[in-house]
């Protein structure tokens, strides 16, 4: 499932606009190209660092830059030199789902699923319930941003 929402992402992000690669539906909201470095963030994160105690992919500053509030992060901005290339950003979600795909089909056993995150912070572990719980949630979450992804890019045409 995760390898299929990388390819759809992946060919979401092809189709978006050079014109909407920026573009906000607010001030302060997302745009296509925080979106996808979001989700690369996020599996890094989550699967690469909690799961399957891998080293992080993404400076600490990047990762900041694609963090909601909640998480630390800093508010989007429409402001291009905030932010690394499209092509940089989409290669590094790229780079990092793959990476991710790979390591749960070496590292993980169907026994771990039901496995609490235990490198998680207490509040994660709690809404994730175990690693399963985490890996359904990256592929909902992949699927939720996409939409919005998709949304934006349809906006400029």
């Amino acid at each position: 499932q995760l390898e299929k929402a990388r390819a759809e992402t992946m060919a979401k992000a092809e189709g978006v606009p050079e014109n909407c690669r920026m573009k906000q539906l607010a001030p302060g909201k997302a745009h296509p190209l925080w979106l996808i470095g979001h989700l690369g963030n996020t599996v890094n994160t989550i699967v690469l660092r909690w799961l399957l105690d891998e080293p992080s992919v993404l400076e600490r500053d990047v990762a900041i830059m694609f963090s909601p509030d909640i998480a630390g992060g800093t508010p989007p901005t429409d402001n291009p030199a905030d932010y690394p290339d499209w092509d940089t950003v989409v290669s590094t979600y790229d780079k990092i789902l793959k990476s991710a795909i790979e390591g749960i089909q070496q590292k993980l056993q169907d026994e771990d699923l039901d496995k609490p995150i235990e490198r998680a912070p207490e509040m994660f572990q709690a809404f994730f319930g175990n690693n399963g719980g985490a890996l359904k949630q990256m592929v909902n979450h992949d699927a939720y941003h996409r939409g919005q992804l998709g949304l934006i890019a349809s906006l400029g045409e």
